[in-house]
C-alpha cells in the first residue's frame, strides 16, 4: 500500500483550479494562511470561524517572539550548545568537530561507533543529516575532510547556515515498541511545551513521526508520516498524513494501522517534556523530539526553539 494523494473532490470539494487559486489568495490576505496550509492542514474548505481560530505558520512566530528570549535562542538552535546543556537527557555520545585539531578525537569516535549520524551544527529541518558508515571509507582522514566539505556545502544553501562545525552522534537503538512501525528509521514523538510561568507548563499538539521507504529520518520534511496524538491518553487519534497532503490508514511498508497506536510510557514522556521545559525558563515555546530507546526510556533527539506544529485533528 502507498500513501494516497487525495483527489481534487476530497481536498477541494470539486472546485476548479481557478476557484482554489481565488480562495487561497483571499485566505492569505484575510487570515494569513499559506497555500501549503490550505492542503496540509485542510483549511481550503474550512469555515470562517475555523480559519480565524487557526494558528497559521506566520502567526506562530508572533508567539515564539513573545515567549522566547532572543539572546537565548542559540541554546537550542546550536545543536552543540543544546547537547552540552542537556547531555543527561540525550544518553548517547555526541562529538563536535570544528577543524583539523579535532581529527584525533574523530578517529577514536569512529573506532567506538563505526556507524554514526552526521548533523550540521546550525541547520534545522533535517538539512544535511545523514547516516555515515565508517567502513565505506577506510581512510579516516579522507572521510574527516569529506564530512566538513559536505557540511560547508549544506550551509552555503541556507541563510541560517552561519554556525560552522560538524556534529557526530552515536546511533540511537530504539525500543521495539516504537521501532516496529518502521525499523529503518528513528521514529520520534514531537512534544510542544508552552511554559506560562509559576510551574504552569502546557502540552500542545503532540504528534508521532514515522519514517517510510527505508529512510532513517522520520521527519515530515523528508517524506515521513505524521499522525496526531491525544495529549490526555497518549493514543494516536488521526490517520497518517505527510507534507504533500497525502493520507494513509496503515503504514505503507510495515502495514501497521496508524490511528490507535499507543505511545509507550506516555506519562514518563510527558513528565520528561515538562522537566526539560523547566530547565530552559527563557525559552517558553519548545518543540521537543523524543525517541524511545532500547532501555525503555524516552531520550532527546533534539529541541527546537521554533518548532512547527500540526493541529490537524
Amino acid at each position: 500500500m502507498e500513501l494516497r494523494a487525495k483527489t481534487r473532490p476530497d481536498i477541494a470539494g470539486g472546485r476548479s483550479l481557478e476557484d482554489i487559486f481565488a480562495i487561497a489568495t483571499y485566505d492569505y490576505w484575510q487570515y494569513g494562511i499559506g497555500t501549503t496550509e490550505e492542503f496540509y492542514h485542510e483549511q481550503l474548505g474550512a469555515t470562517d470561524k475555523h480559519k480565524r481560530e487557526y494558528l497559521t505558520y506566520r502567526e506562530r512566530f508572533n508567539y515564539i517572539d513573545y515567549l522566547n528570549k532572543a539572546e537565548d535562542l542559540h541554546l537550542l538552535r546550536n545543536k552543540w550548545h543544546a547537547y552540552q546543556l542537556l547531555k543527561d537527557a540525550y544518553k548517547r555520545e555526541v562529538l563536535l568537530l570544528e577543524g583539523e585539531q579535532d581529527f584525533p578525537a574523530f578517529e577514536v569516535f569512529c573506532h567506538r561507533h563505526p556507524t554514526f549520524v552526521l548533523k550540521p551544527v546550525g541547520l534545522g529541518q533535517s538539512m544535511g543529516v545523514r547516516m555515515v558508515e565508517v567502513g565505506e571509507a577506510p581512510n579516516l582522514h579522507a572521510l574527516f575532510n569529506q564530512l566538513f566539505a559536505e557540511t560547508e556545502d549544506a550551509n552555503s544553501h541556507w541563510k541560517s547556515g552561519t554556525v560552522k562545525g560538524v556534529l557526530l552522534e552515536e546511533v540511537i537503538e530504539q525500543g521495539e515498541e516504537m521501532a516496529k512501525y518502521h525499523p529503518a528509521s528513528v521514529n520520534s514523538v514531537r512534544m510542544h511545551t508552552i511554559n506560562l510561568g509559576d510551574g504552569d507548563i502546557r502540552l500542545w499538539y503532540p504528534f508521532i513521526r514515522i519514517g517510510v521507504g527505508g529512510n532513517f529520518i522520520s521527519s515530515a520534511t523528508t517524506g515521513g508520516i505524521i499522525a496526531c496524538i491525544n495529549a490526555g491518553t497518549g493514543v494516536v487519534d488521526t490517520t497518517g498524513f505527510d507534507k504533500l497532503g497525502r493520507t494513509t490508514d496503515v503504514h505503507p511498508d510495515t502495514h501497521y494501522t496508524i490511528k490507535g497506536i499507543k505511545i509507550p510510557r506516555w506519562r514518563q514522556l510527558c513528565d520528561k517534556a515538562f522537566e526539560l521545559s523547566e530547565r530552559l525558563p527563557t525559552l517558553r515555546y519548545i518543540g521537543w523530539d523524543f525517541v524511545y530507546d532500547k532501555d525503555k526510556e524516552w531520550i532527546i533527539m533534539e529541541g527546537n526553539e521554533n518548532a512547527e506544529i500540526s493541529s490537524r485533528s
